[in-house]
């Protein structure tokens, strides 16, 4: 360090001196620079440059100034040199200093390569566009290249002397050849080979940045440039999983930016699944065996155990199993994934914050290795000096403190990789090596339970034969071997075996094809035992199943029972999904869009399933996430709508390509629920009651019939899954004879006039589930009006005990065992409801809290804190309600039993009915 200070032109001042040379003790590589370009390197110490960051805007500008002047390779070349090895000072010095966190130093590295890279790029792409020709797109527009980064300066993440990952594309073939007769693939090709040598060609200034193009598609056998089309194709057809990993790290960094985003963004359904892809579980061992081989060396804090790796991959790893319905893991660098592993209930907190300190600690010796002579080193040292320089650097004192304190952090690390990298089926489950065939037998399915073994028999020789048709491949029908012994012994373990087995098979028949599910039944018992669990207990989720085998990945996920989302949560959720980039109107495929908005729908009515059956979540809370979900939908295919027509309807195309979707509210309009969508209280099989109000001019009203129409073909759109919604208008003013729209002024005017009390019983359950938050509130005091109006007392419960006499003799009418029917039956939820309406019409005028909730069980409680019945009867009455419900919930999912309902009316009937006598007068 002394030496250096030396050979300096022009001393270092005092106050500099003892920074100075702790730096240059540690760093090799920083006295290397100051001789080289030592009248920089005195005054940026003399002035105290050092002292904050670089600032990555100047040297933005310098470096594109400076390479954009080059006259030659070489000129450019030393340009990029210099310039790097002054920034890399910059960060030793602040780095050794302690001046700089890791975020710092990995930031300022990786915006120091996107710099390089890029004006390298703008260069040489000058050059040889002088000399080939300018590629132009199929518009006529100039292409440039498109530099992707993948590892750490996709992640920016860069190390002090680390390799970077690129991979280059160009983005449109168009005419395919220059004004000089060069295809598009030659220039870019020599475009690329250049900007390789501008920065990996070692010279008498060192190198820029090694460059690695092996994670390119086909890697090193593969075309140094490609194409969009191609490489879409190539990732779509042969992209592995260990691409879908590296591309977790993936952006543009240099050339198209624009471009290269708009190619990731259509990558990105390559990269995250929205299910968990059980195909790539396989893949991920493999990974993970061979991460395992790559820790022998004990001295390397990178791939030896408890190094940096083991961390990476213990985060990366859940990012590539739930980042595709989870958007917040969608994110490259560690430090921003690991709080959000915590709120998902993916990490515990102790096991991130323990990961976040041995990599931090990790990050920061790397650096400390590298920076003494800008090697692409993770060794520790091999010598005393060696061992007392790394101390140093890292703050301690002495070398056997850094070393407890290292190995005390790798220990963590280890620890927890090895808890975090257990993949489905990593117990070492071996399977049955017995064969299913000898179930195949009437007696055999007997011994296991089955009531019905000649039909059971029936239906596993149609799954045998089924399995050895040509098209199941050899794996198939080796993990259904495998499976199937472990299946049929589970039966016996199950409610009812026949039903279960019955429910079940048609989806292992479904999967034949895609046998990795069969895999992951086979090595997973906790997941077998609950697939047969649900098909035993509802043939609906056996069928959702059969439809979307991709729903399996619930049985793993148990961590999506714990808590439910909120209904903001599902808005974002459902906005993320529907556009990831928050992309326009015209960036959006109405198809797709669809497809989205329904698998959407589906998942979250599984899970809600999911919940309700395994009693992990009580009815109310079920109704209410099933109701979040219905106005995500509902408030999504609005805003689709809305956009499309009125983008439509003028017919300019700048404006529909700027028109984002799914942040939009439009204006003046609102869609209010009724019913149990009103009610917060929708069950699985729920249809959902619209009106549609609005506040605009006369002049808007065909616009707004269009928007409506629009809307109801989203919503009911026949697909092989039935329609998103069943959706019923009946209940706007006038009913089928109304107009499908009411302004706010004709609804007010109806309800103070000529609605019928039907109606302002239907009132009662009525809110608005999406669009214009102000109008409404407007529908909300109007509300509020109609409803505690003052009535008289006798004509309100002739006309209340009317209507539900009316329904009786309908619901009668319509089936046979409506005795049992608890929803219709005497004493059941509709008399309950009717009861809740009544107590609300009558009182509200002078009890006006009453009217202020749009759930029966909230104005139960609100009944309760008026005094206005019993406090016992009021909280008979909310149990009864919660149990008839909570049995409906259950009969949806098809788990009817009449023998139950009719035990669960019967233990609530006699105090409904007596309410209903003691409050109406007349027993239903």
């Amino acid at each position: 360090a002394l030496r250096v200070l030396e050979d300096l032109p022009e001393p270092v001042i005092e106050d500099q001196q003892a920074s100075a040379q702790w730096v240059f003790s540690l760093s090799e590589f920083a006295g290397q620079v100051a001789r080289r370009d030592n009248a920089w390197c005195v005054q940026a110490i003399n002035q105290n440059q050092f002292a904050q960051p670089t600032d990555m805007g100047e040297m933005r500008k310098r470096l594109a100034n400076d390479c954009a002047a080059a006259a030659n390779m070489a000129d450019l070349q030393q340009v990029l040199r210099v310039e790097r090895n002054r920034v890399m000072v910059s960060i030793v010095w602040r780095h050794l200093l302690g001046l700089a966190p890791l975020e710092e130093t990995t930031k300022i590295l990786s915006g120091l390569a996107d710099a390089c890279i890029d004006a390298a790029l703008a260069r040489v792409s000058a050059w040889e566009f002088e000399r080939l020709g300018q590629p132009m797109d199929a518009q006529g527009q100039p292409m440039q290249l498109v530099v992707l980064a993948l590892g750490k300066l996709g992640a920016g993440e860069l190390n002090l002397s680390s390799d970077v990952d690129l991979i280059f594309l160009y983005s449109d073939t168009g005419t395919n050849t220059t004004s000089k007769g060069k295809t598009h693939q030659q220039v870019f090709l020599r475009v690329g080979q250049k900007l390789i040598e501008a920065l990996d060609r070692r010279t008498a200034d060192g190198f820029v940045f090694r460059v690695d193009m092996r994670l390119r598609p086909y890697g090193d056998s593969g075309p140094l440039v490609m194409h969009f089309d191609a490489a879409e194709t190539y990732y779509a057809s042969a992209g592995r999983d260990w691409e879908r990993y590296a591309f977790i790290k993936a952006r543009a960094c240099a050339g198209d930016l624009s471009e290269g985003a708009n190619l990731l963004s259509t990558l990105r359904g390559f990269v995250y699944r929205r299910y968990l892809d059980f195909g790539a579980l396989d893949a991920l061992r493999d990974m993970k065996r061979r991460l395992l081989k790559e820790r022998k060396d004990t001295q390397d804090i990178k791939l030896g155990p408890g190094g940096i790796r083991d961390a990476e991959f213990a985060v990366q790893l859940q990012q590539l199993i739930w980042a595709g319905r989870e958007p917040g893991l969608q994110a490259a660098p560690l430090l921003q994934i690991l709080p959000e592993l915590v709120r998902l209930n993916l990490f515990a907190a102790e096991q991130a914050q323990q990961l976040e300190d041995g990599y931090r600690f990790l990050r920061d010796t790397e650096h400390c290795l590298q920076a003494f002579a800008d090697e692409q080193t993770q060794a520790l040292p091999s010598s005393d000096d060696g061992w007392l320089r790394l101390a140093l650097a890292m703050g301690f004192a002495e070398v056997a403190d850094y070393q407890t304190a290292l190995e005390a952090h790798r220990t963590q690390v280890q620890k927890n990789f090895a808890e975090l990298i257990e993949l489905p089926g990593s117990g070492e489950q071996e399977g049955n090596d017995e064969q299913w065939e000898r179930y195949l037998t009437a007696p055999a399915l007997a011994e296991l339970g089955l009531t019905d073994p000649e039909a059971a028999l029936q239906q596993l020789q149609r799954l045998h034969q089924a399995a050895n048709r040509a098209s199941v491949a050899q794996e198939g029908r080796d993990r259904l071997e495998r499976l199937m012994p472990l299946l049929l012994q589970q039966l016996n373990n199950t409610l009812n075996p026949d039903v279960t087995l019955t429910n079940v098979l048609p989806l292992i028949s479904v999967v034949l094809r895609r046998s990795a599910y069969l895999l992951l039944l086979a090595e997973n018992p906790q997941a077998l035992d609950r697939l047969l669990s649900l098909c035993g207990r509802s043939r609906w989720l056996a069928e959702q199943l059969q439809r979307s085998p991709m729903f399996l990945d619930g049985l793993l996920d148990e961590r999506q029972q714990e808590t439910l989302p909120s209904a903001a949560e599902l808005q974002a959720e459902l906005a993320q999904q529907l556009c990831p980039q928050g992309l326009a109107l015209a960036s959006v495929d109405a198809q797709e869009w669809l497809e989205r908005l329904r698998d959407f729908k589906e998942q979250h009515g599984f899970q809600a399933a999911l919940g309700q059956l395994s009693g992990q979540h009580p009815l109310m809370q079920t109704s209410n996430y099933l109701t979040y979900v219905a106005e995500a939908v509902l408030a999504q295919a609005l805003a689709f709508a809305w956009r499309e027509l009125e983008h439509r309807q003028q017919e300019d195309a700048d404006n529909l390509a700027g028109a984002e979707v799914a942040s939009f509210v439009p204006q003046g309009f609102v869609i209010l629920g009724f019913g149990k969508l009103g009610g917060i209280e929708l069950g699985p099989k729920s249809d959902l009651d619209l009106v549609f109000l609005h506040g605009l001019g006369v002049e808007q009203q065909q616009f707004l019939t269009r928007v409506v129409r629009r809307l109801l073909s989203f919503l009911g759109m026949p697909t092989p899954t039935g329609p998103l919604f069943e959706i019923d208008t009946r209940l706007r003013p006038s009913g089928r004879s109304g107009t499908m729209i009411t302004s706010l002024k004709a609804m007010g005017d109806y309800y103070q006039g000529t609605a019928w009390t039907w109606e302002h019983q239907a009132l009662v359950r009525a809110r608005p589930v999406a669009g214009d938050p102000v109008l409404g509130e407007q529908f909300n005091q109007l509300r509020l009006d109609v409803l505690r109006q003052e009535r008289p007392r006798h004509g309100l419960q002739r006309d209340v005990v009317t209507m539900r006499n009316r329904m009786l003799a309908q619901g009668q009418k319509a089936a046979e065992g409506s005795a049992t029917d608890v929803k219709l039956a005497p004493g059941g939820i509709v008399d309950i409801e009717f009861m809740v309406q009544y107590l609300v019409l009558a009182h509200a005028h002078n009890t006006p809290e009453l009217a202020q909730f749009t759930d029966n069980v909230r104005i139960l409680d609100a009944v309760q804190g008026a005094d206005l019945l019993p406090r016992a009867t009021v909280e008979g009455l909310r149990n009864a309600y919660l149990a008839l419900r909570t049995e409906s919930h259950r009969s949806a999912l098809d788990l009817p039993d009449v023998n139950r309902s009719s035990a669960i009316l019967g233990e609530h009937r006699k105090l409904v009915r007596e309410c209903w006598q003691a409050l109406l007068g007349e027993a239903s």
